[in-house]
């Protein structure tokens, strides 16, 4: 029983770890994503004559 208890704290601990470096990896591409310009839209192309 005392293994179990260790492997879910453990397994706890990881996934906490986990959580914080994902949350710390999309807070950077958000921030960014603000910094990068806008993209631009793009022309169409014309169609080609049939």
């Amino acid at each position: 029983m005392l293994d179990a208890e260790k492997q879910a704290v453990d397994l706890r601990k990881n996934m906490a770890r986990l959580r914080q470096l994902r949350e710390a990896r999309e807070a950077a591409d958000a921030t960014l994503q603000a910094s990068l310009p806008a993209p631009t839209p793009t022309k169409r192309k014309r169609k080609p004559p049939q």
